[in-house]
């Protein structure tokens, strides 16, 4: 199969794809696609079609309130949300109306309240997510806080991919195997000045395009829960409090690259975790995966995955879609016992799968 370097320009409307993409009805890739195992993607990311993946997979209490944490902080800093234009049905930057942290935080708490838990233990889940999400707002804001964002021009979940039209960063995706289709994202926060560098960029940082429409800092923010206990005698839910990690998920680093490769690895990029105790910044000063050439490094595992599977998928794409699929399926191990990959699937999605596999 041969590879190649083509710039796309918009990766979800992109209309040069190589034969078994165009088959599968697949454009693009995502870091999030890169965390789980080649089963667990071709059956979600493949077999099933978008309008499935967002019509049947279930979410949970910790995935509502990650959600409901971001959007706090956004509504209080942010001067531009990126968002899906119901005329359009694109994504393109929206000007928000920023309110007050605390106004902020009982709006969220609002919209988490009308939440549907999904089992009793989602529902136990949900009571004690109500009281941890004002407390990891405010974590997560002394989080940015500490890195400057209120002083700042703040631009939320913008679109990003790579390699991106402007050909950042080329002499790095030049020298790299590159797979066919784009990589995505959507980056948490980028702030700063459009027109400088910002203060004390680390210096392996310091990027030639002053003037340009670079920002100066890109924040990706995690947040963590506390984990459900034991069941007490009196019946109630025990917690067990989650602490801010001491290292980095490789995952979420990998998708930090993502957002540093789409700058041609010339903005810092900044880690920052946030749990009901505290939080913590990991950077290029603290965590070898944040420098340049880490990401660059990371970049370069996630590509190799995408690449694989393109390979498995390209060998049969003079083929039907159900035929690829049921080829692929045969070279792919289920991994059915992976801690986290199948999660969020009905119980008859799961089945479904399973009977691909041939899998009792």
């Amino acid at each position: 199969m041969q590879l190649n370097n083509k710039i796309l320009q918009d990766p979800l409307e992109e209309k040069t794809l190589p034969q078994f993409a165009q088959k599968l009805n697949i454009n693009h890739y995502s870091a999030t696609q890169f965390s789980i195992p080649d089963s667990s993607w071709l059956f979600k990311y493949v077999y099933l079609t978008q309008a499935q993946r967002r019509e049947l997979f279930e979410s949970n209490s910790a995935m509502e309130a990650g959600k409901r944490v971001g959007d706090a902080l956004q509504r209080t800093y942010a001067e531009t949300i990126w968002k899906l234009n119901p005329l359009t049905k694109k994504i393109a930057p929206s000007k928000n109306e920023k309110l007050s942290l605390d106004n902020s935080i009982q709006e969220q708490l609002e919209i988490f309240k009308e939440y549907n838990p999904v089992d009793d233990k989602d529902s136990d889940k949900k009571i004690k997510y109500l009281e941890e999400v004002p407390e990891i707002v405010r974590n997560a804001n002394l989080g940015l806080t500490e890195l400057g964002v209120a002083s700042s021009s703040v631009t939320c979940e913008r679109q990003i991919s790579i390699p991106n039209d402007n050909q950042v960063g080329e002499d790095f995706f030049s020298h790299v195997s590159l797979p066919l289709l784009p990589v995505v994202g959507r980056i948490d926060f980028d702030f700063g000045n459009p027109n400088e560098c910002g203060a004390n960029p680390p210096e392996h940082f310091s990027t030639p395009f002053v003037g340009s429409a670079f920002p100066h800092k890109i924040i990706e923010l995690k947040t963590k829960y506390s984990r459900l206990g034991k069941v007490k005698k009196d019946g109630s839910r025990s917690f067990l409090v989650s602490s801010v990690p001491a290292t980095p998920s490789f995952n979420h680093l990998v998708q930090c690259s993502v957002y540093g490769a789409h700058y041609g690895f010339k903005v810092p990029v900044y880690l920052l975790y946030a749990t009901a105790t505290g939080f913590q910044i990991f950077d290029s000063t603290n965590c070898k995966h944040l420098t340049v050439e880490g990401m660059q490094r990371n970049l370069q595992i996630m590509y190799r995955t995408f690449l694989r599977r393109e390979k498995i998928l390209a060998q049969f794409q003079d083929l039907t879609r159900e035929e690829i699929i049921e080829n692929s399926i045969s070279m792919i191990d289920p991994n059915f016992d992976h801690p986290y990959a199948w999660n969020g699937l009905p119980e008859e999605l799961l089945k479904e799968a399973k009977d691909l596999w041939k899998v009792s």
